[in-house]
C-alpha cells in the first residue's frame, strides 16, 4: 500500500481540491469514511493510478477528519464505506458504479461514457473473455469447436449482438467455446486485426481441430446462433453480380481500345464513369438506360456512354476520377465539363446547360455552428452547460432544408459561452454517431455537460 498510495494524492482540504479540479482535466477521486476504508480499496486504486499515469489523476478524501468531513459535505460524496466520483475538465462527470476493478476502472478512465468491460455485463459469465492474443492461441490450440467474436467497445452491432452471444454460450456450455476478444482497446489489437484481417467490427469466426474454419453466416437471435453452431456451414459464395456492359441496353460501352475513336467520330457524348460496387451508380443505372433508349429512338446525335473506371483505370485517371458515379460531356472530341451527378431528370431531349460549381461542404460555410469530429465531439460537449447537436449526411434532403434555421439558431446564442450548437457528418465520423445510435438524418440532440442526452422530436 505505502508503495502504491504514491500514485494516489491526498486531498484534506477544499483549497486543495480546488487546486486539483483547475490543474488535472481526468480525476478519480475516492471519497472514504475513514482512513481504514481508504486502506482497503488501496490495492486496486493504487495499482490503477500506476498504471493510468500521465493520462488520469487518482486522489482520496478521508471524511472521517475535520476538513475532509466538511468536503465530502461540499461534494455531496455518501461513502458506504467508499464513493468514487469522476471529475473531468474541472467539473464533476459523474459517480463511479462499475466494478470494483483496475481493468474496469481503467476502461473507465479511458472512455467515461464507453459501456464497461463485457464480462462484467449480467449473464456474459459463460463467454471466454480474451485479453490478449497469447490467451487467443492457447485456447486456438485446445482442439474444440469455437466461436470468436472480435468487436469494438464502441460498436453498435456489436453491443446488440453480445447479448445474444452470451445466451448461446450458456445454452451451449460444455459442448462449444464463445469467446470474446476486444480487438480495438487490446494491446495486441494491431496484430489481431492483421492475423484475422479484421476491417469491420464485429468479425466472427469458426475455429475447429486447432485451426480457424470459415466466417459465422448464422442469423442475429440466439437460437440461430446456437443451429448454427450444431451444424456449422461455410458461407456461401456470392452469385458474382452480370457485368453491366454484358447487358442488353443501348447504353454504348466504352474501353481503353475504344474510348478516343468513339469520341472523336461522335459530335456530343455524354461518358458515365462508374464502379460496379457504388450505390448511387446502380441507383442511376435505370435512368441512364432509358435516357440512352430516348436519344436513340429519336435517331439524336447526343451519345450515353459508360465506362468501368476500376476495370480501365487508365481512363479514370486521365480524367481525374475520384468520386462514382462522374458524368464528363465531350463535344467535338474535347471535354466541356464534368460533374458527379446523382439526379437525371427523363426524358431528356437535349443536353444540359454546364451544372453550377459543386455545392460547399458544410465545414466551408462561414456559421456559428462548431462542426464536431471523433476526435473533437467528446471534449467539447462536456464543457458546455447545454449543447445542441444534428448528426447529418452530407447528401441528405431534410438536412439542407434544416441548415439555415440551425445556422440562424446557432447565431442568436452564439456570444452564450455555455451554449455550442454543433453539427457532426456522419458519413466522416461513424464513430461517434454509432454511439448515439443514429439510424437517419438528420438526427438532433440536446445534452447538457455530455449528458442527460435527449433526442429532439419537435419539427424542423
Amino acid at each position: 500500500n505505502a508503495e502504491l498510495s504514491k500514485f494516489v494524492q491526498e486531498i484534506d482540504n477544499a483549497k486543495a481540491f480546488k487546486k486539483l479540479l483547475r490543474t488535472k482535466t481526468n480525476v478519480l477521486v475516492l471519497f472514504a469514511e475513514s482512513e481504514s476504508a481508504a486502506s482497503k480499496s488501496f490495492d486496486v486504486f493504487g495499482e490503477t493510478g500506476k498504471k493510468s499515469k500521465g493520462t488520469a489523476t487518482l486522489a482520496w478524501v478521508n471524511c472521517a477528519d475535520k476538513e475532509g468531513k466538511k468536503l465530502c459535505k461540499k461534494q455531496k460524496a455518501k461513502p458506504s464505506p467508499t464513493e468514487i466520483q469522476h471529475y473531468k475538465d474541472g467539473e464533476f462527470s459523474s459517480i463511479y458504479d462499475r466494478r470494483f476493478s483496475v481493468k474496469s476502472l481503467l476502461a473507465f478512465l479511458k472512455d467515461p461514457k464507453s459501456d464497461g468491460p463485457w464480462e462484467e455485463e449480467e449473464g456474459a459469465q459463460d463467454v471466454v473473455h480474451l485479453e490478449s492474443e497469447k490467451q487467443l492461441n492457447k485456447l486456438i490450440k485446445k482442439n474444440k469447436p469455437m466461436l470468436v467474436m472480435f468487436y469494438a467497445p464502441w460498436c453498435g452491432y456489436c453491443k446488440r449482438f453480445k447479448p445474444v452471444f452470451s445466451e448461446a454460450a450458456t445454452e451451449l456450455k460444455g459442448e462449444v467455446i464463445l469467446a470474446g476478444l476486444d480487438a480495438e482497446g487490446n494491446k495486441d489489437a494491431q496484430s489481431i486485426r492483421q492475423t484475422y484481417n479484421i476491417t469491420g467490427f464485429p468479425k466472427t469466426l469458426y475455429f475447429d481441430k486447432g485451426k480457424r474454419q470459415f466466417e459465422y453466416s448464422g442469423g442475429h437471435t440466439k437460437q440461430e446462433v446456437v443451429d448454427w453452431l450444431n451444424d456449422p456451414q461455410e458461407p456461401k459464395p456470392k452469385e458474382p453480380e452480370p457485368s453491366w456492359s454484358d447487358g442488353d441496353t443501348d447504353v454504348i460501352h466504352l474501353t481503353d481500345a475504344t474510348f478516343d475513336p468513339f469520341i472523336q467520330e461522335n459530335k456530343k457524348v455524354m461518358v458515365f464513369f462508374y464502379a460496379p460496387w457504388c450505390g448511387h451508380c446502380k441507383n442511376l443505372k435505370p435512368e441512364w438506360e432509358q435516357a440512352a433508349s430516348i436519344l436513340k429512338d429519336e435517331e439524336a446525335a447526343e451519345k450515353l456512354t459508360a465506362v468501368d473506371a476500376t476495370q480501365f483505370k487508365e481512363l479514370g485517371n486521365r480524367y481525374k476520377v475520384t468520386g462514382y458515379p462522374t458524368v464528363i460531356y465531350f463535344e467535338d472530341g474535347e471535354q466541356k465539363y464534368d460533374a458527379v451527378l446523382f439526379i437525371l431528370f427523363l426524358p431528356i431531349k437535349k443536353f444540359p446547360k454546364p451544372p453550377p460549381p459543386p455545392e460547399k461542404e458544410w465545414t466551408e460555410v462561414e456559421s456559428d455552428v462548431v462542426h464536431l469530429g471523433d476526435d473533437s465531439f467528446k471534449s467539447t460537449v462536456k464543457k458546455k452547460k447545454h449543447a445542441i447537436i444534428m448528426f447529418y449526411a452530407p447528401w441528405c434532403g431534410h438536412c439542407k432544408k434544416a441548415k439555415p434555421e440551425y445556422q440562424n439558431a446557432a447565431a442568436q446564442f452564439a456570444d452564450d459561452k455555455k451554449v455550442v450548437f454543433g453539427a457532426v457528418d456522419c458519413t466522416k465520423n461513424p464513430k461517434t454517431c454509432e454511439t448515439y445510435d443514429v439510424k437517419g438524418y438528420p438526427t438532433i440532440y440536446y445534452m447538457s455537460y455530455g449528458k442527460n442526452e435527449q433526442k429532439y422530436q419537435s419539427g424542423r
